[in-house]
């Protein structure tokens, strides 16, 4: 049975409900940034579905923006981060593009550490963690080295440079005929 890569219902955690209503017991993937809320959605509906989470089959997909942090972190909390779970990463890494993937905005390997605590901290540490946004072989090179508790990479835009114009995303930009968009994608909106 399908997964479900969700999240702009009108709410994450209704989204999450639509989908189990349709598909009971079924292992479900929730697409926490959406609103800008990574942490609290995530927490959100681990609280609503235990049961998923205990069984393994409850997954949270982080694919925020590149131009904004997700929610709880910036630069220095950032760092605080990988200090805790990495103390030595951040000192082998020096181009600019590998510092953004370690405590940049985006899916940095920050922001999956403190996904990881904000649901280990909340007793939800069966909660999976899927990662996407910008996952070239590199970005895995690096979120590998470090550790970053990731347990499934989406790599869906990233193909090899010679198929760059193969290039292709969606977005959302609707919802039963109510315009609304990725928080730090408003671009999309026509004016």
């Amino acid at each position: 049975m399908p997964h479900a890569l969700i999240g702009y219902a009108g709410s994450t955690l209704r989204a999450a409900e639509m989908f189990a209503e349709c598909y009971p017991g079924e292992p479900l993937t929730v697409l926490v940034d959406y609103y800008g809320k990574e942490i609290t959605d995530a927490i959100a509906v681990c609280e609503r579905f235990p049961e998923l989470v205990e069984q393994g089959k409850l997954s949270v997909r982080m694919d925020t923006h590149g131009g904004r942090f997700i929610e709880g972190l910036d630069p220095a909390q950032s760092y605080a981060v990988l200090e805790r779970h990495v103390p030595k990463g951040i000192r082998q890494y020096r181009s600019e593009e590998e510092l953004r993937w370690l405590v940049g905005t985006g899916v940095s390997a920050a922001a999956i550490y403190h996904m990881r605590e904000s649901l280990d901290a909340a007793g939800f540490h069966k909660a999976r963690i899927v990662a996407s946004s910008g996952f070239s072989a590199e970005k895995c090179r690096v979120m590998g080295s470090l550790k970053a508790p990731i347990d499934v990479i989406g790599t869906g835009s990233y193909l090899p440079d010679r198929w760059a114009e193969t290039y292709a995303t969606a977005d959302v930009i609707s919802y039963d005929g109510v315009p609304s968009v990725k928080l730090g994608r408003e671009f999309l909106l026509k004016k």
